[in-house]
């Protein structure tokens, strides 16, 4: 199996599920992405750069980081505790 394309694979599943997640904190639809254009430009702007650009494997961390980081804060907007508490693992994980 590729690993470069589970990477890109992974780092779209995570985007797309942070954009659900701001969908909901700012009650708009979240399935398929339906709401995402109603969004505020201030919850989608980081996440722009979160795309994968290609497939080498320093543009997959790049963009696997950015979105990991990008669903750490959105976790903490919810819950500072379990963030808190995930921040070691997350750290760990987007550094490898």
């Amino acid at each position: 199996m590729r690993t470069d394309i589970v990477y890109a694979y992974a780092a779209g599943g995570v985007r797309d599920q942070v954009l659900a997640l701001r969908c909901l904190r700012h009650g708009v639809p979240a399935v398929r992405g339906r709401g995402i254009d109603l969004l505020p430009v201030a919850s989608t702007a980081p996440l722009a750069g979160a795309l994968v650009c290609s497939l080498d494997i320093n543009e997959l961390r790049r963009a696997f980081r950015l979105v990991g980081e990008t669903l750490l804060a959105e976790i903490e907007r919810v819950d500072a505790g379990l963030a808190t508490r995930l921040a070691g693992p997350f750290t760990e994980l987007l550094a490898s």
